[in-house]
């Protein structure tokens, strides 16, 4: 029988595959729909688990404006998309027999909505920034390096808790292993990212050790509240928001970062 962890590595070697091809090898158009889905599959599982709480939820509204904010890329549209959304949900919510969750199920919702759909949305506008293909890469490397840094490092040497009412298998020790793996991946990518400085590369390192790390305590949170494992059923992974969840806070912060410095964008 195999192990969960040859689950992990037999479903992280296709992941890590039909990424590298979607980020290098697919044009945009077919990036933008990959993203999509993920958004799609994310929002979906944490609708699931709101409705395991009791909160009413609109499935179908949700998934529609989760599904249209990512598309603000072309008309720059998101705080209108986000008002039509609240608009529309309150008045989804003026039902009779909703009157008890009027404010759970909109907030829940809206929630979701910006948590999952407006922060991961941010990876198709790093694609679109110059030398894009090779940002994607360094934000999915630098998160998915440390969460697996993390998960060695805390395997082996782990003895002191991080937040066990969170997420009992976490350690201090393979919290600091995950964030000296992001830095060490960090001073690596100068090899694909030559015209970008050290400095920013370790800066960068830096935030995305503490914010993944930071993201996959937030999901941790809510499916302990939730009394869920895990956000869904892949293979030794979890579900998608599993896969998403250290990603979640990277995304926005990096885009806001590279965008900040016009020289990181240079040749």
């Amino acid at each position: 029988m195999i192990s969960v962890l040859g689950k992990r590595l037999m479903v992280s070697a296709v992941l890590v595959t039909i990424t590298l091809a979607t980020i290098f090898l697919v044009p945009k158009w077919l990036f933008f729909l990959v993203v999509e889905a993920f958004i799609l599959g994310a929002l979906f599982e944490f609708f699931v688990m709101a409705e395991r709480k009791g909160v009413v939820i609109n499935r179908l509204l949700g998934l529609f404006f989760g599904g249209l904010l990512p598309f603000s890329l072309y008309f720059s549209s998101e705080p209108m998309i986000l008002s039509i959304a609240c608009l529309t949900l309150f008045i989804f919510n003026f039902h009779r027999k909703l009157r008890d969750q009027a404010l759970l199920s909109t907030s829940v919702t809206l929630f979701g909505i910006i948590y999952i759909s407006w922060f991961f949305s941010y990876m198709n506008k790093i694609r679109y920034l110059d030398h894009g293909p090779y940002w994607v890469l360094f934000i999915i490397l630098l998160v998915k390096g440390g969460d697996t840094g993390a998960y060695f490092v805390g395997k082996s040497l782990g003895r002191i808790k991080l937040i066990e009412h969170i997420s009992p298998n976490k350690s201090v020790e393979g919290a600091v292993g995950g964030f000296l793996t992001s830095l060490a991946l960090a001073a690596l990518s100068k090899i694909y990212l030559p015209h970008v400085s050290f400095v920013h590369l370790l800066v960068l390192g830096a935030l995305m050790g503490i914010l993944s790390q930071i993201g996959d305590l937030a999901e941790s949170s809510i499916k302990r509240d939730v009394g869920v494992k895990d956000s869904g059923q892949i293979p030794g992974l979890g579900g998608i928001l599993d896969v998403l969840d250290s990603l979640l806070l990277c995304v926005p912060c990096a885009y806001y970062y590279i965008t900040a410095f016009p020289g990181l964008l240079r040749s």
